[in-house]
């Protein structure tokens, strides 16, 4: 039985690592792609993680044992990724923080796997110095500001976009998670949305119905008057779809914003819409549709709502990527609320 087993580990050398100090990244890279990440990353996230392996890590680290990859060799890499010349679209300057914080996640993802699978003792990965991420404020809209713009929806936008600008605004989702909404995610006897799938435009494969980004369901609360016409489209696209009979797309789904087809909205196309939307009325200040996500945050944080609602509602994987990218905003609303107290200690007597 040795003897038949010993056969199979040489007919199947790619089945079998049947010696754990002689495998190299190149080795495991292959069986981390279709063992490991092709089940736990959505189809954009393996993309990027194969994509960063392939095109920067296993050129340098590919023929290195795996148990040889100490720490100093990720510092030293993630240092020099870091310096002039690293970037690969033949522009001039460095490698944005988040890329090199990317290019770092799929080396240790790599790593992480040959931890669990007992191929190496330690994942050399762990606690690197990485580059400070740099958070881009984006634009909000003032109360005064949104009712202005929905006097210019009513006036100068269909209503399905009409409410799509309103529920973006009262909901945080984002666009790709927007037009990826069915009827089976209302849920209209407590005004709540579920938010499980995104539609995303992958290259080579076109638009794709994908989990969320990080695979994080939420469900949000919205205003009766917001579900009430959301449902009332839904009944609407149930009409369009009898109809559209054999002509119909996108059979297996019932998407709330799309064509008499079932043709979903594109995420890019919204975009696209709201560049022209803002061009005819000049009287708004410009944002990106993006920016009616932080415009939702924005009016939460004014109304002294608490960091977690807030980060539950943008569906962000920690608090600290919310206080990130609005610890400003909720500064100054402390302030605000402990000059309330200022009142105490200002009497006269």
């Amino acid at each position: 039985m040795l003897i038949l087993f010993e056969e199979e580990l040489l007919r199947n050398k790619e089945v079998y690592f049947n010696n754990l100090d002689s495998i190299t990244l190149n080795d495991l890279y292959p069986r981390w792609r279709d063992e490991y990440a092709v089940q736990h990353y959505s189809i954009r996230g393996f993309r990027d993680n194969c994509n960063h392996l392939e095109k920067r890590i296993l050129p340098i680290f590919g023929d290195v044992k795996i148990r040889e990859i100490k720490k100093v060799d990720i510092i030293f890499f993630v240092n020099e990724l870091q310096k002039n010349n690293k970037r690969r679209d033949g522009n001039a300057g460095t490698l944005a923080p988040s890329t090199v914080h990317n290019i770092y996640k799929a080396f240790s993802s790599i790593m992480s796997v040959a931890l669990d699978w007992e191929i190496i003792e330690n994942n050399p990965c762990k606690d690197i110095p990485l580059p400070k991420l740099k958070y881009k404020e984006g634009k909000a809209y003032s109360q005064n500001q949104i009712v202005t713009l929905f006097d210019r929806l009513r006036k100068k936008a269909s209503p399905e976009r009409r409410l799509l600008v309103e529920l973006a605004i009262v909901s945080a989702a984002r666009q790709g998670e927007l037009v990826a909404l069915e009827e089976k995610h209302l849920n209209p006897s407590n005004n709540t949305i579920l938010i499980e799938q995104a539609l995303v435009n992958v290259k080579g494969d076109g638009i794709v119905l994908k989990e969320t980004k990080g695979k994080r369901k939420r469900i949000i609360s919205i205003p009766p008057n917001i579900m009430s016409n959301l449902v009332t489209l839904a009944a609407v696209k149930r009409y369009q779809l009898e109809e559209a009979g054999d002509e119909r797309e996108w059979k297996e789904s019932n998407f709330l914003f799309s064509n008499e087809f079932g043709k979903p909205y594109r995420p890019d196309s919204i975009s696209q819409w709201w560049e022209r939307f803002m061009k005819r009325n000049t009287d708004l200040e410009t944002i990106r549709f993006h920016d009616l996500r932080h415009t939702s945050a924005t009016l939460l944080i004014h109304e002294g709502e608490h960091p977690k609602v807030i980060q539950a509602r943008l569906g962000h994987s920690s608090i600290t990527t919310t206080m990130n990218t609005y610890g400003h905003l909720l500064e100054e609303t402390d302030q605000r609320a402990s000059s309330h107290f200022d009142k105490l200690f200002n009497k006269k007597d």
